[in-house]
């Protein structure tokens, strides 16, 4: 063998061996994340207060997530609070972080609660959670006016897991009961930036005192009104007693209940399909609306000499007084309840544009509300109740 051959096999060999030895370096998994020691918040809330930003973060027991072996959840309260504050929201998120014994992460983040003192700072608040890499914008976005520490505490049915509350799954009281849309941020933050759009925010807050567990008052979540936003800025709030027409203009419509009353008589419909279409044509170059609403339900008790002619009339008009006093409660608040002026944007953009300059606004004339109603009955009304049949 001549010398530069072993000079070539030689420098094979050390070649090998330097592979070896970088590979036993650094092999392994040298970025392995031990779930035990990693604390997984479930949802952040964000309050202003004393020019401060306060941040609240709940984590759920993995106890109560998972199933459990015959069925009975882990004894003790499967819900932990955590609370900091500081001069921005990053740096309150950051202050909570450090005074946690535990690495906490936010890739699991399912829903935002933000509180009415913090909607001044909201642009701050939604471009700081968006900085953060391990956020989501498919999570839920509430508002209220409640303490978000007495949200984050609140109670389940048999300790089941929060994750069955409207703060991680709205649709749930959606589907029963017909009400807002449930609001991702991503949606959040694409109604604000359309032209002409009125941001409605579902705004959560506790059940007043209706359930209870051994004579203990027990705190239950629901949606109780929409934080009405115009042009990126907070308008207001209405109840939802005060804004039943935004059940009926919802894409997300599933179902409602309609009770009736004609002097003595009584019944109940149940809608189960509600469409609404809103046309926008001009008068003398000024616009007109109007809302057309289409329902379709089925009766499920009625006294017996109730005719169809008057459950359909009384459904007609009830619906329609919740929708003309959800949009004169919209424009006592300076907003577009129904987004009628984004009718114009979409569809006759020149007349809007000019509009826009005159600071027009959409008054109580400009709406005209019609409502059609259809109704099927899942069986023949008896002419004598049961317990008349049976005595």
């Amino acid at each position: 063998m001549t010398v530069h051959a072993k000079i070539r096999s030689y420098a094979k060999a050390a070649k090998a061996a330097l592979a070896v030895c970088v590979m036993l370096v650094t092999g392994g998994c040298w970025d392995e994340v031990n779930l035990q020691d990693v604390s997984y918040i479930s949802a952040i809330g964000v309050d202003y207060v004393d020019d401060k930003f306060v941040v609240y973060a709940q984590m759920i027991s993995f106890g109560v997530i998972a199933k459990q072996e015959g069925g009975a959840p882990p004894p003790g309260s499967p819900i932990w609070v955590g609370k900091h504050e500081g001069n921005t929201n990053l740096a309150a998120v950051f202050n909570l972080m450090d005074s946690s014994q535990y690495k906490l992460s936010l890739n699991h983040l399912k829903s935002v609660v933000i509180h009415e003192r913090a909607f001044k700072e909201m642009k701050q608040i939604i471009d700081s959670l968006n900085r953060l890499s391990s956020t989501r914008f498919n999570s839920f976005i509430f508002g209220t006016k409640t303490d978000i520490n007495e949200l984050f505490t609140m109670d389940m049915l048999f300790n089941k897991t929060p994750l069955t509350t409207p703060l991680y799954a709205p649709q749930i009281e959606n589907n029963q009961n017909s009400y807002v849309e449930p609001m991702t941020l991503q949606s959040f933050v694409r109604d604000a930036l359309e032209p002409a759009m009125s941001v409605k925010l579902p705004s959560l807050s506790i059940l007043p005192d209706e359930w209870e567990n051994n004579k203990k008052k027990l705190n239950f979540l629901t949606i109780d009104g929409v934080f009405l936003f115009n042009e990126k800025k907070p308008s207001g709030y209405v109840s939802r007693a005060k804004s039943e027409g935004l059940i009926w203009i919802g894409e997300a419509f599933k179902r409602s209940l309609i009770p009736i009353q004609v002097e003595d008589k009584r019944a109940s419909v149940v809608v189960d399909s509600a469409n609404s279409k809103v046309k926008a044509s001009m008068d003398n170059n000024n616009p007109h609306f109007v809302l057309k609403v289409n329902l379709s339900g089925h009766l499920i008790e009625a006294s017996s000499d109730m005719t169809d002619e008057e459950l359909i009339e009384q459904v007609e008009k009830t619906v329609k007084k919740q929708l003309k006093d959800t949009y004169t409660r919209g424009l006592a608040l300076n907003a577009d309840i129904y987004d009628l002026e984004h009718q114009l944007y979409r569809h006759h953009n020149k007349t809007w544009k000019r509009l826009v300059k005159e600071d027009w606004r959409p008054g109580p004339k400009d709406l005209t509300i019609e409502v059609k109603c259809k109704i099927t009955k899942e069986s023949e009304l008896r002419t004598k109740s049961e317990l008349e049949l049976h005595t």
